[in-house]
């Protein structure tokens, strides 16, 4: 954000059951969080704005920019994904749900780790995901079980991608297990105006473990699409 921040407003959305943001005891839907962060400009007095969004936040992004187009100016798009929860993913996330839910997260952090950073950073940066493990293990277990249920109820976007014809940059880490790279590459082909950033050495969260390189691709997005 620092890096960002000298010539644009940034808002910083703590995400629901994320971060300073309450802990959640009903399912919602990505729509919802939709809702939320137009609840936040609105209070702000910001008609339109670029939204960015990591993984589940990407995806409210893409939701945004289908459900109220006229909000949204630009699309930076991380590590997400367009389409439905695969099947695969589904049972794992179930199976990792239901072992939270009777002992915590504490047992699912080396997986979580491994989910989350690439085998370069894990490799390289110890440091940092020892960090991110120690955050990831004071998240609350409800609030992460339905965002985990709204993240596999998700509809699919895949056939409607060619309405949204604002600019948009889709990046990923090139190591990304959770998404990997066809599922970006894919975003990118069927959204009519986008460009592809391929970060390396970064996994599934690439702006933690890439910054330097993500801020790059996303200051010159800005720059050329928005002055």
């Amino acid at each position: 954000m620092p890096a960002l921040d000298g010539e644009r407003r940034i808002i910083n959305i703590d995400f629901r059951g994320h971060g300073g943001s309450s802990h959640l005891s009903e399912p919602f839907t990505l729509y919802d969080a939709v809702s939320d962060v137009i609840a936040v400009l609105d209070e702000l007095g910001i008609e339109r704005a670029v939204w960015c969004g990591l993984s589940i936040g990407g995806m409210v992004a893409l939701r945004a920019a289908r459900e109220y187009p006229e909000r949204v100016a630009g699309l930076i798009l991380m590590d997400t994904d367009a389409g439905p929860e695969t099947l695969a993913h589904t049972l794992e996330y179930r199976a990792m749900g239901a072992v939270a839910r009777r002992f915590g997260l504490g047992p699912l952090l080396s997986s979580v780790a491994r989910l989350m950073f690439s085998a370069t950073t894990r490799r390289e940066q110890p440091a940092l995901v020892a960090e991110w493990k120690a955050r990831f293990a004071s998240v609350d277990v409800p609030s992460a079980l339905l965002g985990l249920d709204a993240l596999i109820k998700r509809d699919s976007l895949l056939e409607r991608l060619a309405e949204i014809d604002m600019p948009a940059l889709v990046a990923m880490g090139e190591e990304d297990r959770s998404l990997p790279v066809p599922f970006s590459r894919r975003l990118h082909e069927r959204l009519p105006d986008s460009r592809l950033a391929i970060i390396p050495a970064a996994g599934h969260l690439s702006a933690l473990e890439q910054p330097e390189r993500v801020n790059a691709a996303i200051a010159g997005f800005l720059a050329t699409r928005f002055g």
